[in-house]
């Protein structure tokens, strides 16, 4: 038989939170409060879960404990879901069909709310004044930028001067001879904290902010952008990504 704690986290995770807080509520009672909640509810999935707590109460003192456990396993569900959210990122037409935020929008709003560190992978970069500005601000207020743009000198077949000129930054570039034979530094990327990202198609340019086709994922997911930054700095200790030299 699985512990009370393992019980606890399967159901919180398993039923919604008003469930968790009637079945939380009976159990303060022990195992008397649960056979009443399961005497008077209709849903299956709640009676079954009364009857999985009762088995696993030694004793009715084991009640409060079990609310315990069951309320905050229920917290961490909603933290743990709040702080891994997908969200769809567009530019371009709109439609009939509602698909979350504008990426000009989202993108101001990653580079303002970030405290530590910004990281930026394009290809091209000629962005609008209000990011430049927003980046600025950041990097005026301690947060470390890292800029990760394609170089005419790594890649002949891209003729752009990366911009940022006056931006307090560390630059990063692939150099050419770390590249396969026409290889391009295509990915468009920008992680906040190591606990937001930003993956899409958009470069740092005015057209992919406002007029170009582009869709994007945001990922609130501190794992998946602890990976992302993860892999970029070990290509960078690797020397695969390097400062300009």
């Amino acid at each position: 038989m699985i512990s009370l704690e393992t019980l606890a986290a399967e159901l919180a995770e398993r039923l919604p939170s008003t469930d968790i807080e009637q079945i939380a509520h009976a159990c303060r009672a022990g195992r008397a409060g649960l056979r009443v909640l399961e005497a008077q509810v209709a849903g299956i999935a709640v009676r079954a879960a009364c009857r999985s707590l009762r088995s696993h109460l030694s004793e009715d003192s084991d009640g409060p404990y079990a609310a315990g456990l069951l309320l905050g396993a229920a917290h961490a569900n909603r933290r743990h879901k709040a702080a891994h959210r997908v969200d769809v990122v567009w530019t371009g037409p709109a439609s009939h069909v509602q698909t979350s935020r504008l990426t000009s929008a989202v993108v101001d709003e990653l580079v303002n709310s970030a405290q530590r560190e910004i990281m930026l992978v394009s290809y091209a970069s000629h962005p609008l004044k209000s990011l430049s500005d927003a980046l600025a601000a950041a990097a005026n207020r301690g947060v470390e930028v890292t800029l990760l743009l394609e170089q005419p000198a790594d890649n002949p077949k891209f003729h752009s001067i990366p911009d940022f000129f006056d931006l307090s930054a560390t630059r990063l570039r692939w150099p050419f001879e770390f590249r396969e034979s026409g290889a391009s530094l295509h990915a468009k990327i920008i992680v906040v904290d190591r606990m937001i990202a930003l993956v899409g198609s958009a470069n740092l340019t005015s057209y992919a902010f406002e007029k170009n086709l582009e869709c994007g994922i945001l990922l609130r997911d501190p794992d998946y952008a602890r990976a992302i930054a993860s892999h970029l700095g070990s290509l960078r200790e690797a020397g695969i990504l390097a400062e300009p030299g």
